[in-house]
């Protein structure tokens, strides 16, 4: 008479098991970083304050700094890059995209000085800064100043905080940024957000839904 142990043995070893291939080979490539444009969200903004002297000239300016975050809309996106290994034109849809997360260029906004201060004004530099405010939907206020005696019609930029960035919806113009040399010697040329373009119909994500 067989014992517990060779009968529990049995029913272990007599149990079928079956294996039924999948119709769809699974993914093992990740899509590689390509020119374009992306539908997202800004998120984690940063300022800071910096100073600089250029051609005997001191100026100061708040940076804004960001990354720019893939969303689900960018589906509906295609993109073509050339194959590394042939350079054979290879297409990429834009759902291979959504959660990857770009940094963008600084947007600078340059100070006017007061009395007293000794930094110049670069108005004319806040082109970027301008375009950036309008991109999030913002109002810009004109005034007329008194610029070296005569005046002038200019726009009022408001002074933007991390809460008024983070969260709103753009499209990111994405291409390669800077080369740079990693700690063990390779070159790395990144992709960054070179600068965002208004997304019609995008929604602000609250901060309480996660990326």
């Amino acid at each position: 008479m067989a014992n517990s142990n060779d009968m529990f043995d049995d029913l272990l070893t007599n149990k079928e098991s079956f294996f039924v291939p999948t119709s769809t080979p699974s993914k093992t490539s990740v899509a590689p970083n390509v020119r374009g444009e992306f539908y997202g969200h800004l998120a984690d903004a940063q300022m800071k304050e910096v100073s600089w002297t250029k051609d005997g000239e001191k100026f100061k300016a708040i940076v804004y700094n960001y990354s720019f975050v893939v969303d689900e809309a960018n589906k509906s996106q295609s993109y073509t890059y050339a194959s590394y290994k042939d350079s054979s034109e290879q297409v990429a849809s834009g759902e291979d995209y959504i959660g990857r997360s770009y940094k963008a260029n600084g947007v600078f906004r340059f100070l006017e000085p007061s009395e007293g201060d000794d930094f110049k004004s670069n108005a004319s530099g806040n082109k970027s800064y301008f375009r950036f405010c309008e991109t999030l939907g913002l109002d810009i206020e004109k005034k007329v100043a008194q610029i070296d005696g005569q005046d002038v019609e200019v726009k009022i930029l408001p002074s933007l905080d991390t809460s008024e960035i983070n969260g709103k919806p753009a499209i990111a113009v994405v291409d390669k940024g800077k080369p740079y040399t990693t700690k063990d010697g390779k070159e790395r040329t990144p992709f960054v957000v070179k600068f965002i373009k208004t997304w019609e119909g995008g929604e602000v994500k609250s901060d309480d839904i996660p990326f």
